[in-house]
């Protein structure tokens, strides 16, 4: 006599894959308060919904374990190939050397794009590979936990990693209901991984814990910041283009701690971080940064056009950066050289910016020696116009920029006779109390940024904060002949009443993060004007209450009307304040539409069918090893009760084959029920030799299988086909 097959068969694999790409797509949500727009979480869940699929079709062909992470692997490379670097690959999907080199030039563009965007931020390629990539490992890696190694509580630990990337990049960016919405599915996880004998218990004490996280940072006391916080994400991170994030820190919710600084007078200062010199159709652009070995920080060159005859004062700055993850130092303009500096810094003769080729400011702490540069009013009128050659680059404009912001900038200044007074003029232009300073109004009306476009729609909305009134008066002195460029960096903070060797401490905090437009006038160099409404203060020579300081002149021309006219709506491919190229102007936005929506249908489409192929794989496997001789019970039984408990025709687990075989006896063709229960009693008693074949006995499971589905309703086997229960039970059974 044969003893029966005791082999124990997981059947759970299927559920915790739903389950899995249950949370997985609930923690993606998260990732809202960090990109903008939401379709590319459509993107992102079909990657996840592919990434559990394949494994776990895998998974039905074969018992081994290695398999599907495997295969899953490979297929997950070869979909990034077809996608992202198709034409580098062999046949669309096998990569090459120069796949693997698109793949770095991708995660390079992403990474700079990451650093130079404000948050939310927006999708470009680069950044779409690096979630594609980073999706895919995460998924690959909780499938193997889950379903490899049978740790499903395990696998929840890649799920954790996409739910903290909001929180990493601010403590306000986290969003309760989607954590809520993750532990929910966290606990389905853990149901479907395996029986619990206590359910109630069990989703109780984990609904609790969800709960408890949720209210606790409500009535739990705030957590004071410390002044001296190194966090490696804290503060500003400028990156490759800082002034793209400037209105993201300053909207920040909770305030940080940049900086403390004292100076001998005990007076505040700018301070700045870089200057942007190349405008073009879309943003401010600083210069490539160049290391200059000889320009080190103890001695700093001279400011560039600064004559021996205009009024300047000196004293020194005593810096201790707190938390200011920036390549640029923070320094007042013109810094004549510093001392105590750690890290390799140099500066650039144009600009006295000093950049870091390995370093970031934060930790640093410093002593600067400044000049205050402070022109007579007479000088400035005497500068006159002209423009010094090599200053050329700094009134160039985009050929296309829009008519009506040189109308204004000429409507201002007609009545004015030197560069100084149209710069008087632009700057009151703004603060003579039409403009108002809103941080929130860019955003919400969808002109946030600093290219010509924005700068066309700010001047008939007339609301913004600083990136947009420094970039407007820039421009527009560009279009009057007058060099400019526009500096980012940091007002002079407040006073602590503190002092530090006997000088009182001046806090600087991300609220005080500020651009603000530099212009040229020969014989006097680079000097600073504020154009934006409320923040910071106009320089002595600027100031029209200060003694010599021209009235800014009364227009003599009716003043153009720039139009508040509604923002275009970007496409998922075209980042703020691009402008799309003609040919994209005429088909980009309803090609991409139509690829978004054909993706989330194939996506909704295949989510759909999950279950039906996951059942229709199982079938044919098991129905093709009883062909070749394996055991009825493993194999062709299985498949029958498995199908029964579909079709809404459940039997006990405890039932015997004969038990089972009379409960399914009305719904299925009694000669092919009674063969094949013989079979399996034979299987299990009788010697091998007295087995029918493996064909004939697979051809009476068709005969039942084909006998149960006959004898259901067309609900029961749409149900069956969709949402079948043996999939669905281990997440819903309590016992």
């Amino acid at each position: 006599m044969r003893a029966p097959d005791k082999r124990v068969v997981d059947e759970r694999p299927a559920a915790r894959s739903l389950a899995l790409l249950f949370c997985f797509a609930a923690a993606l949500a998260g990732l809202h308060t960090v990109i903008a727009e939401f379709d590319w979480w459509f993107v992102l869940v079909l990657v996840a919904l592919v990434m559990l699929a394949i494994p776990a079709g895998v998974r039905a062909l074969t018992p081994r374990r290695w398999a599907p992470p495997l295969v899953g692997a490979l297929a997950f490379l070869g979909i990034l190939t077809a996608f992202f670097a198709p034409r580098t690959a062999f046949l669309l999907v096998v990569p090459t050397e120069e796949t693997w080199e698109r793949f770095g030039t991708l995660i390079r563009r992403g990474s700079d794009s990451i650093e130079g965007q404000s948050v939310p931020a927006d999708t470009d390629t680069g950044i779409m590979f690096i979630l594609c990539l980073a999706v895919g490992c995460l998924v690959l890696l909780a499938d193997l936990l889950a379903n490899a190694i049978l740790m499903p509580a395990v696998a929840g630990i890649p799920v954790l990693v996409v739910l903290a990337i909001p929180a990493v990049t601010g403590l306000d960016r986290t969003d309760p209901v989607v954590f809520a919405l993750t532990a929910v599915a966290y606990l389905v996880l853990l149901r479907a991984g395996s029986p619990l004998h206590q359910p109630g218990l069990s989703l109780t004490v984990g609904a609790l814990a969800v709960a408890t996280a949720l209210i606790a940072p409500l009535v739990l006391p705030p957590v004071a910041q410390s002044v001296q916080t190194n966090d490696r994400f804290g503060g500003l991170l400028a990156g490759v283009n800082p002034v793209l994030n400037l209105g993201s820190d300053l909207r920040r919710e909770l305030e940080r701690t940049l900086l403390t600084y004292t100076t001998s007078s005990g007076d505040g200062h700018y301070l700045r971080l870089v200057s942007l010199q190349n405008f073009t159709a879309e943003t401010w652009a600083p210069d490539e940064p160049t290391f200059d070995t000889a320009n080190v920080p103890q001695r700093m060159g001279d400011p560039p056009g600064l004559s021996a005859d205009v009024p300047t004062g000196s004293e020194s700055v005593f810096v201790d950066i707190a938390s200011l993850g920036s390549p640029w130092l923070p320094v007042p303009y013109p810094t004549t050289g510093i001392s105590g500096l750690r890290g390799d810094w140099f500066w650039d003769s144009d600009t006295l910016t000093l950049t870091s080729p390995d370093d970031t400011a934060r930790g640093e702490d410093y002593r600067a020696e400044i000049l205050s540069v402070q022109p007579t009013p007479t000088q400035l009128v005497t500068a006159g116009e002209a423009v010094p050659d090599g200053f050329e680059r700094y009134t160039d404009l985009p050929a296309d920029l829009p008519p009506v912001i040189g109308e204004v900038a000429r409507y201002i200044a007609s009545d004015a006779a030197s560069s100084y007074e149209k710069a008087i003029a632009l700057q009151e232009f703004f603060r003579d109390g039409e403009f108002t300073y809103s941080e929130e109004a860019p955003v919400e009306q969808g002109y946030d940024g600093n290219g010509m476009d924005v700068i066309e729609r700010f001047l008939g909305v007339k609301s913004g904060y600083c990136v947009h009134f420094s970039s407007a008066m820039a421009v527009m002195a560009r279009t009057l002949g007058i060099p400019a460029r526009v500096a980012v960096g940091m007002l002079p903070g407040e006073t602590t009443g503190e002092l530090e060797g006997g000088r009182e401490v001046i806090r600087v905090t991300t609220a005080d993060l500020h651009a603000w437009p530099e212009l040229y006038f020969d014989g006097i160099g680079w000097i600073r004007f504020e154009p934006t409404p409320g923040r910071g203060f106009v320089p002595t020579y600027a100031d029209e209450a200060a003694p010599g300081v021209p009235q800014a002149p009364a227009p003599i021309s009716p003043q153009p009307t720039p139009t508040p006219t509604a923002a275009p709506s970007p496409s998922a491919t075209t980042a703020p304040g691009e402008r799309p190229t003609d040919d994209e102007a005429d088909g980009s936005e309803s090609g991409t539409g139509w690829l978004w929506f054909s993706g989330v249908v194939l996506g909704a489409v295949l989510l759909l069918l999950i279950p039906a192929m996951i059942r229709a794989i199982q079938r044919a496997v098991r129905l093709s090893r009883l062909e070749r001789g394996q055991s009825l019970a493993d194999t062709g039984w299985r498949e029958v009760l498995q199908t029964a408990r579909d079709l809404g025709k459940p039997v006990a687990d405890t039932a015997t084959p004969r038990v089972a075989a009379r409960s399914l006896a009305g719904s299925v063709p009694v000669p092919a029920l009674a063969g094949t229960l013989s079979a399996i009693e034979r299987e299990a008693y009788a010697p091998p030799s007295s087995l029918a074949p493996g064909q004939r006995r697979a051809d009476q499971v068709r005969e039942v299988l084909n006998g149960l589905h006959a004898s259901a309703s067309i609900r029961a086997r749409l149900r069956a086909l969709f949402a079948p229960r043996s999939i669905w039970q281990p997440i819903t059974r309590t016992r």
